[in-house]
C-alpha cells in the first residue's frame, strides 16, 4: 500500500467517523488546555502577528497548534489507517481499524427495541426507582424514630 493510503477504505465508516469526531474533540480540548497552561509565557518576539487574523504568536499558541497537528496525525493513523512506513505504528493502526470494523458489524446485528418498547421499559425503570426510594425512605424514617425513642440517636 502506498504512503498515506487509507487502510480498508469503505469498511466501518460510521464507527470510524464517530471515533474520529470524539478523538478530534479530545485533541481540541487537550490543545486548549495546553494553551491555557502556557498562556503566560512571553511572546516569541514583540510585534509578531499572524497575518489575516491579527493574533500575537506566543509559545502557548505555537505549542497548542503543534499538539493539535500531532494528535490529528495520530487520529488519522488509528482511525483512517493512514500508513506512515513505521511498522509498529502501522500495525497498531490496522489493529484499531479492525476493531472498529468488527464493532460496527456487531452493532448491526443487534436487535434494537422499538420506540414503544423503549418508552415502556423506561417507564418501568422510573416507577421502580421511585417505589424503591419511597420504601427506603419509609424504612429509614421508621428505624430513626425507633432509635430516637429508645435514646440511641
Amino acid at each position: 500500500m502506498s504512503f498515506l493510503g487509507i487502510y480498508r477504505r469503505g469498511h466501518g465508516v460510521y464507527s470510524r467517523i464517530a471515533v474520529g469526531i470524539a478523538l478530534g474533540l479530545l485533541a481540541l480540548f487537550a490543545s486548549i488546555s495546553l494553551y491555557n497552561v502556557l498562556i503566560d509565557l512571553p511572546n516569541i518576539a514583540e510585534g509578531v502577528k499572524v497575518p489575516l487574523v491579527d493574533i500575537g504568536l506566543t509559545w502557548g499558541l505555537i505549542s497548542a497548534f503543534a499538539l493539535f497537528i500531532f494528535l490529528g496525525f495520530l487520529i488519522g493513523i488509528f482511525v483512517a489507517g493512514l500508513e506512515t512506513g513505521i511498522s509498529p505504528l502501522d500495525a497498531g493502526g490496522k489493529k484499531t481499524i479492525g476493531f472498529l470494523i468488527d464493532t460496527q458489524g456487531e452493532l448491526q446485528k443487534v436487535s434494537w427495541p422499538t420506540r414503544y418498547e423503549l418508552v415502556g421499559s423506561t417507564a418501568v425503570v422510573i416507577v421502580s426507582v421511585i417505589v424503591i426510594g419511597i420504601f427506603i425512605l419509609g424504612v429509614d424514617w421508621f428505624v430513626s424514630t425507633i432509635m430516637g425513642y429508645i435514646g440511641v440517636l
